[in-house]
């Protein structure tokens, strides 16, 4: 059986008398695809038992469900799936999966996807550690800081330097250091 596909979708301009006064009145989206298939009216026609796959023109999966009116495709594609891979989670997060026209298969990241991956982890790791150093920080430079606030702040500071010295091209093969305990 072929994979039917529908999308991308995009914000419907041409609304109806009836659609304007719902528009208006209650904020109401109306969508369709680039075959003119309307959301709401596609939501009627897909099947109940069947996983409903939100992705994007790359193929990376943004959301799943099998009730369509959870999803909301706008600047994506929709489609039904029979077979799911194993371990694949029904709100899949971070882009780890694919749908390749015929089914759904983990992502396999490209080395700059990697270090871009770990180059944001790294930075969120620093500003993490940051602001735990910075009031250790300024105990010591007041003179206040208590033995255990100093070594704390040795611990913090080896730790903010040795992610410093991280090179996020060469992930995946990234050793990161230990969060200080």
């Amino acid at each position: 059986m072929k994979t039917k596909i529908y999308g991308p979708f995009a914000l419907r301009k041409n609304l109806n008398e009836k659609e304007t006064l719902l528009a208006d009145s209650h904020g109401i989206t109306f969508l369709s695809d680039s075959k003119g298939n309307d959301w709401y009216q596609l939501q009627k026609k897909l099947s109940p038992d069947r996983l409903k796959v939100v992705f994007d023109e790359k193929g990376v999966v943004n959301s799943a469900s099998y009730d369509a009116s959870t999803l909301w495709p706008q600047f994506f594609n929709l489609v039904e799936v029979d077979f799911l891979p194993e371990n694949f989670e029904k709100t899949p997060t971070g882009g780890k999966w694919i749908f390749d026209g015929e089914k759904i298969t983990l992502r396999v990241y490209s080395a700059d996807e990697l270090a871009e991956q770990a180059s944001y982890r790294k930075n969120t790791l620093l500003t993490e550690a940051s602001v735990i150093i910075s009031p250790l920080q300024d105990a010591k430079e007041l003179g206040i800081a208590t033995d255990n606030e100093l070594a704390e702040l040795n611990k913090w500071m080896l730790y903010r330097v040795s992610l410093s010295r991280i090179d996020s091209k060469i992930a995946p093969d990234i050793i990161w250091p230990d969060i200080p305990a």
